[in-house]
């Protein structure tokens, strides 16, 4: 029997699952499957975090899944922070978090208009009508009244259709750089997109959050899932990226290969994950950047810092500078 076993093991008719000495790790994203989480499904997929002996399950969101409250509930220990307002948030609640790693150098929020439209920048849409959704009266909203001398008489609600946007040729439709103008192509519309980031929005985004109580009993498992998915996202992007979508398309029957072939085209030429050595890190000074701006506007507490929440040192050889 014995060596019955063990043939069919060499073989490899028999796996053994979580192999012996695995560290089991959930890591809650933000929403469903996508390629904007594909350096985690690769990191699956190619083994990475099985090399670093952890079984890594991904929980993805979706419409009736509130991460950050799951967080604060202490429902979750590892979450995905979609943006850089959600630890300065969480902490001001009451929920202790640490930030450990920036998936996206670059939020890939967006402002787009149609192709033929004569505005070449933010500064060119000050008075139109701009489709936006609730939960940006509270995050960039103000950010770009404030910039851009935006005014609330603008404001039209977005309802996740872009179809009142589609017909009217002088609006402004918020989105996603990898979601919102895909749809506006299947449409057949030709959107023109502006990036927050390009116009000095300084929030990262897809960051790697956790409990500060499971970090500090488990910080040696967050290490090695924070390496684990940096080695994923490289792989992702500068290899074949194949394994990884067949995992994502596995795990959402709603995603298409078109559209995740159309977001990591825009990740890539936008810059958005950053440069291969770059990958999962953060900088200091954008945070208190960011803090300050934000602070000012009166958007986030001024009874916490990121000097309380970000963890700069499980992402190793990040090079200096913003």
């Amino acid at each position: 029997m014995l060596r019955a076993l063990i043939a069919l093991l060499l073989s490899g008719g028999l796996t053994l699952g979580a192999a012996y000495g695995q560290t089991k790790l959930t890591f809650a994203t933000d929403w469903k499957a996508q390629a904007e989480h594909g350096g985690f499904y690769q990191a699956i997929a190619r083994g990475f975090y099985a090399d670093a002996d952890l079984d890594v399950r991904l929980r993805p969101g979706g419409p009736q899944t509130d991460v950050p409250r799951l967080m604060a509930a202490g429902a979750v220990d590892v979450a995905m922070a979609s943006n850089s307002f959600q630890p300065y948030n969480l902490m001001a609640a009451g929920a202790d978090v640490r930030v450990v790693m920036a998936s996206f150098q670059k939020d890939p929020q967006v402002l787009m208009v149609h192709g033929d439209d004569p505005a070449s920048g933010f500064a060119d849409l000050k008075g139109r009508p701009i489709f936006i959704a609730d939960s940006a009266i509270a995050t960039f909203w103000p950010w770009l009244k404030s910039r851009f001398g935006y005014e609330d008489r603008q404001i039209r609600k977005y309802t996740y259709s872009l179809a009142p946007w589609l017909v009217n040729k002088g609006s402004v439709q918020e989105g996603y750089l990898t979601s919102e103008p895909f749809t506006a192509r299947q449409a057949g519309a030709a959107p023109k997109v502006f990036l927050f980031a390009d116009a000095g929005y300084t929030g990262y985004a897809a960051m790697v959050m956790t409990r500060a109580d499971y970090l500090a009993k488990h910080r040696d498992v967050v290490r090695r899932f924070v390496e684990a998915s940096v080695r994923g996202w490289r792989d992702y992007l500068t290899g074949d990226p194949a394994p990884g979508n067949a995992l994502i398309l596995e795990d959402n029957p709603e995603m298409t290969p078109a559209l995740i072939a159309y977001s990591i085209g825009e990740m890539t030429a936008r810059s958005i994950v950053g440069a291969p050595e770059a990958i999962g890190c953060m900088q200091a000074d954008r945070w208190q950047q960011f803090e300050g701006e934000m602070q000012a506007l009166g958007l986030i507490s001024s009874d916490v810092s990121a000097r309380d929440f970000v963890d700069y040192s499980l992402v190793s050889g990040c090079p200096k500078g913003p």
